[in-house]
């Protein structure tokens, strides 16, 4: 008789309190937290709760939520065959940890200006500083807006995120350089300058980048608030989005580098509830504002250089990995689709097929009920469930007050 396992496994996440993130119960991420820690965890008013981590990584592991002290990995090593499926296994020999991270992402201020380095440079800079840098592993990542309308929806009607993605194409961040002259100060090579204005192509935008983010911050921070001073006493010496994004940035990091290598050189993108972008590796971006859902490699190497202390900046690095590759803005987003192993859709009750690879859940609103093979879980806004491959989950909404309304977010490997 095969010996039986457990296909069902409610989890406790992972909070990282970084700066950026929303205060207090403000926060998503500290709101699911009470179901996706438990109720024993403290919200403090004034802390930032910036994300849940939903995964295997080491800086931020999952444990089983009635059994705390054993992780997720601990489960997955006892038999990867069953809990990671065998078919990862096979594709991947020797793995013990789910191929992702599954995370929501709560932001108050811009993040700092990043890349993630593709494969080759992350297994490089392991060896170099495994301190640092604790996997080999690349990061491509989507993210997804799951939060309500912000401002007041200033931004414009619905728009529920903002974040710099990409290089904005060549064209106009040469025509920013030579209608704004504090920039080209910035910059202060004439030469790079006019190079780029005369014929602007990739190997001259990574120069002449390379060069903004090298210059010292002593130079760059007078140039910046003379920037927004004048721009605040004649709102149309730009347009009026840049010139609230150039005060909202230099607000939260003033005099930075990056309000200028930012604002002039990349693309704002603003979704609503429920659009997405990818960010490949090696592709830079910056989040500002928002609650999104975020699916990634099983990765936490990220390159800084702005918005972060001259003393963090890692901006040798940061210029070798980029790709220098303009794009307009809508490049990144992704189209809508219907999950094709959803029997259903968007409904009361829901059956999704059998994935081949691990599967993780959460719920972002209301109360579900989740069934695999017989095992049950009533689990409410915040509560963590992994799915062991080959198996088919059923879904129910729990009516609550009469009413039935929620949302539950997977994440899933198919191999």
């Amino acid at each position: 008789m095969a010996q039986q396992h457990q296909n069902l496994f409610r989890l406790k996440g992972f909070v990282q309190q970084y700066d950026w993130g929303k205060k207090g119960s403000a926060s998503l991420a500290a709101r699911l937290s009470y179901n996706a820690l438990g109720l024993d965890f403290p919200v403090e008013l004034d802390s930032p709760y910036a994300e849940i981590w939903m995964g295997t990584h080491q800086n931020g592991p999952v444990h089983l939520f009635d059994d705390p002290i054993k992780s997720l990995h601990d489960v997955i090593s006892s038999n990867p065959k069953i809990y990671l499926g065998d078919t990862l296994v096979k594709k991947w020999k020797g793995e013990t940890h789910v191929p992702f991270l599954f995370k929501v992402l709560s932001i108050e201020k811009a993040l700092p200006l990043q890349v993630h380095p593709d494969r080759a440079l992350a297994e490089e800079l392991a060896k170099k500083d495994p301190k640092t840098f604790v996997d080999p592993n690349h990061k491509p990542e989507i993210a997804v807006c799951i939060g309500e309308q912000i401002d007041s929806g200033s931004w414009g009607n619905g728009v529920a995120f903002t974040g710099f993605v990409g290089f904005q194409p060549l064209d106009d961040i040469s025509k920013s350089i030579v209608s704004v002259p504090e920039l080209r100060q910035a910059i202060g090579d004439d030469k790079v300058v006019d190079a780029f204005v005369e014929e602007p192509s990739k190997n001259i935008l990574h120069r002449l980048y390379g060069v903004l983010l090298s210059r010292p911050q002593n130079i760059i921070t007078p140039l910046v608030h003379s920037l927004v001073d004048r721009t605040s006493k004649d709102p149309v010496a730009l347009e009026p989005e840049t010139v609230r994004l150039l005060r909202k940035v230099n607000e939260q990091y003033p005099g930075d580098v990056g309000v200028l290598s930012i604002v002039f050189f990349m693309n704002f993108v603003k979704l609503k509830r429920g659009e997405a972008v990818y960010i490949g590796a090696d592709e830079i971006h910056a989040y500002l504002e928002g609650d999104i859902i975020e699916y990634m490699a099983i990765s936490d190497n990220v390159l800084n250089t702005a918005l972060v202390p001259p003393e963090e900046r890692q901006t040798a690095d940061f210029l070798r990995a980029l790709t220098f590759t303009s794009r307009d803005k809508d490049y990144w987003r992704l189209p809508h689709k219907p999950y094709f192993k959803s029997q259903n859709g968007f409904t009361q009750q829901e059956t999704l097929a059998a994935v081949d690879g691990p599967t993780i859940g959460i719920v972002t609103e209301g109360t579900m009920k989740v069934a695999v093979k017989g095992q049950v879980l009533d689990l409410k806004q915040g509560s963590i469930v992994y799915v062991v491959p080959g198996n088919v989950i059923l879904l129910e909404l729990a009516p609550v007050d009469g009413r039935a309304k929620g949302e539950m977010w997977w994440a899933a490997a198919g191999v």
